[in-house]
């Protein structure tokens, strides 16, 4: 039997247990991970390709940014849905036919490229759609089934499969390339989702056949709200669920999605145009980018996990949550800005490619900043939460790929758009820490 500690609530001593999670668990997060490897796999790829494929067809750098952003326009439209029907009915299905569907999409690239520029546009924001309901649904899915001690590390775990992904693409990319074609690495890729699905779809469940032991005690603490409340006041529920004018009004949640917001910013610029930048400005061949994008992105790789177990250290020593989630994602943010200001000084390879990979480094403590703060605030509605924060945070992505392509166009040079990405740094930033908050405020 697991270890308990107590929680005061009013007059009750709430049991909780430390660390335990339903049988299943582990194997649920396990092929989360995997999908969320698959999903950055498909979505990075054409970060590689577009580079043959505008040789090809004779694309400006606006009509790649495009083609690029088309995923992310995509991208925001089944968010929101996709929480609330993730929190409503439970997240199998929603994220099991999101992988099916972004995979279908993935195979069916090559051809909508060679229909035309129109119908490639409609395939990736399609593809975008699909990928929609990742977040949501993983995040509604761990609430049900990952111990609130362990979430962190879970949310740390899954989201290595964003830099794990971006890695697999960046290597696997190039190579398929040079040995086989840019279509045949949107099949391969495609392929892979649909094993996954035949794998998931039999076995995967939306909830434990039992609920937790921390389902329960949120519960008895939900009830005892209810008991400490005047007899004359009509009964309401302990937390109010989620409403726009609620978000609106809710500080914590201006500033999850503000980092948010501002953390795609800088983190969609880099994994779309990075290899871009130093095979076109800085002078490496297309392998040499692939080879060398892949440092930022593999220090994320190693230091998200670390990250989430970092936070669920300190919080099971009992340092104060708020205060934890205020120092890293401030260093997350010091990170990004520092490394975006040093780019515009320095023409060498090697140190921009350094100072961004140690960029990324920092900016993986987001995990124990606004990443998993949702579950904070709203453990049972947090893949709405989620789909809300993320839908804002797609516009940013989107905006951020396309605005930087047109920023070159205008300018003829990088350094105003690193100099942007700081400047977005730095005001998420400021309203994390001060608006920043852990108290459940929904349910």
């Amino acid at each position: 039997m697991a270890a308990l500690n107590t929680k005061s609530r009013g007059s009750m001593l709430i049991p909780r247990p430390l660390t335990a999670s339903p049988a299943g668990s582990r194997w649920l997060v396990f092929m989360t991970v995997l999908a969320v490897y698959i999903c950055m796999i498909d979505r990075i790829a054409i970060s590689i390709a577009i580079i043959p494929m505008a040789e090809q067809n004779g694309w400006s750098p606006t009509v790649q940014g495009a083609v690029m952003s088309a995923f992310f326009l995509g991208y925001v439209t089944l968010q929101i849905p996709a929480g609330y029907l993730s929190d409503r009915f439970g997240g199998k299905w929603v994220l099991g036919l999101g992988v099916l569907f972004w995979s279908c999409f993935t195979l069916l690239t090559p051809a909508s490229a060679l229909l035309g520029i129109s119908v490639l546009l409609a395939c990736r924001f399609l593809m975008g759609v699909a990928e929609a309901v990742t977040w949501p649904s993983i995040y509604s899915l761990y609430s049900r089934w990952v111990h609130p001690d362990r979430r962190a590390s879970a949310v740390g775990l899954m989201n290595s499969g964003i830099s794990g992904g971006s890695v697999i693409a960046l290597i696997c990319t190039p190579w398929l390339i040079s040995v086989w074609s840019w279509q045949g690495a949107f099949y391969l890729y495609g392929i892979l989702g649909l094993i996954w699905f035949a794998v998931w779809a039999p076995v995967a469940r939306s909830r434990p056949a039992a609920a937790p032991d921390w389902a329960r005690a949120d519960a008895l603490a939900a009830q005892s709200l209810l008991d400490d409340r005047a007899a004359d006041i009509a009964p309401e529920p302990a937390y109010p669920r989620l409403t726009l004018r609620r978000m609106l009004r809710s500080k914590a949640v201006w500033a999850i999605a503000t980092a948010h917001i501002c953390i795609n910013w800088s983190l969609y610029l880099v994994l779309s145009w990075f290899p871009t930048f130093i095979n076109r400005e800085l002078g490496a061949d297309l392998q040499l980018a692939g080879f060398l994008a892949l440092a930022p992105i593999a220090m994320s790789l190693v230091m998200a996990p670390i990250a989430g177990r970092l936070f669920d250290g300190l919080i099971g020593k009992g340092f104060d949550r708020l205060k934890i989630r205020r120092v890293m994602q401030s260093l997350a943010f010091f990170g990004i800005t520092g490394a975006m200001l040093a780019i515009t000084h320095t023409d060498s390879l090697i140190l921009s490619v350094t100072v961004i990979t140690l960029s990324n480094a920092l900016t993986a403590l987001s995990i124990g900043g606004f990443a998993t703060n949702h579950l904070d605030i709203a453990p049972n509605q947090s893949g709405l939460l989620m789909g809300v924060t993320n839908t804002l945070a797609a516009v940013s992505s989107s905006l951020s790929v396309f605005a930087s392509g047109w920023i070159q166009d205008t300018t003829g040079g990088w350094d105003a758009v690193f100099q942007t990405a700081a400047a977005v740094s730095i005001l998420g930033a400021v309203i994390y820490a001060r608006m920043a908050g852990v108290e459940r405020e929904f349910d």
